[in-house]
């Protein structure tokens, strides 16, 4: 199932890199949403019905990770696609061979539709043309991208849901995270995130969810959600989810999230929740 947008949720992106979008990509969520996450700093767009593929210009980041301290890295691009795997694969090859000499790359990151690469690198090859990295191996990993429109019902628990704002709240998350969500993208000293934690009976911290507000009133993304491991199946989960989703919502027409294919649990909980999934991608990265 793909989540559909109109117009009056979030603004169509009518125009990437000087092209024209149609409307199924200019109305695409996730276009829509990561556009508007700061702006697309755009070389060049490429679409047809069954796949858009954008080239972005590589940002360095220069202050330890923070969005937004960025300076240019003129070696290098990241790629993003949305729609089919098989078109997306048609459009890279396309874009090798007309970006040639030296075709798309280098490429520093690559978020396609899932089964892109494989695509890609089992494809028919005209004379003088080879798979471009990263397309030449497998990819670093699989995720899913959802994306909410409307606040959830309240459920059970969210009475032990609390906004974590101070160090010692922020503190109480980390510690948590430590054993909840240990690999969470989204870092709690990040200072443009918010957090919130679900508190049993003694006030421990043993769900949390954070999310990223990296440009004022634009979609906010959730991440870093995990509940302690021996403190799961008690809907802390659910819960404290639906309290970071209804203050993004609170602020603007859509909140999204990314989580990994492998965890059926998870994304179990985010539908529940009312999340639709937007996109199947795979990807390479630093």
């Amino acid at each position: 199932m793909t989540l559909a947008l109109d117009g009056h949720v979030l603004a169509p992106v009518t125009e990437v890199a000087g092209a024209r979008l149609p409307a199924r990509w200019a109305h695409h969520p996730v276009v829509v949403a990561e556009t508007a996450h700061g702006g697309w700093d755009a070389s060049h767009a490429w679409h047809d019905d069954d796949a858009f593929v954008v080239r972005l210009r590589w940002r360095e980041r220069i202050d330890g990770g923070r969005p937004l301290a960025v300076d240019h890295d003129a070696a290098g691009v990241s790629l993003l696609g949305v729609g089919s795997a098989a078109g997306a694969a048609r459009l890279l090859l396309a874009a090798e061979a007309e970006l040639s000499p030296g075709g798309m790359g280098p490429v520093v990151r690559a978020s396609m539709p899932r089964g892109t690469y494989a695509a890609v690198s089992g494809a028919d090859l005209p004379d003088g043309l080879v798979v471009p990295a990263p397309f030449d191996h497998a990819p670093f990993d699989a995720w899913d991208w959802y994306a909410a429109t409307a606040p959830p019902a309240v459920r059970a628990g969210e009475e032990r849901v609390e906004e974590l704002h101070d160090d010692a709240g922020r503190a109480a998350a980390a510690a948590c995270l430590a054993v909840a969500n240990p690999e969470g993208e989204l870092p709690v000293d990040e200072p443009r995130s918010r957090w919130w934690g679900w508190r049993d009976d003694d006030g421990v911290v043993r769900a949390v969810a954070g999310a990223s507000r990296r440009v004022p009133g634009r979609p906010w993304s959730l991440g870093s959600i995990g509940t302690d491991p021996a403190w799961r199946g008690r809907g802390a989960a659910v819960a404290v989810t639906a309290v970071a989703m209804r203050a993004g919502l609170a602020e603007a027409p859509m909140v999204t999230l990314g989580v990994y294919a492998h965890n059926v649990a998870a994304r179990r909980v985010y539908r529940k929740l009312g999340f639709v999934l937007g996109q199947e991608f795979e990807s390479s990265r630093p």
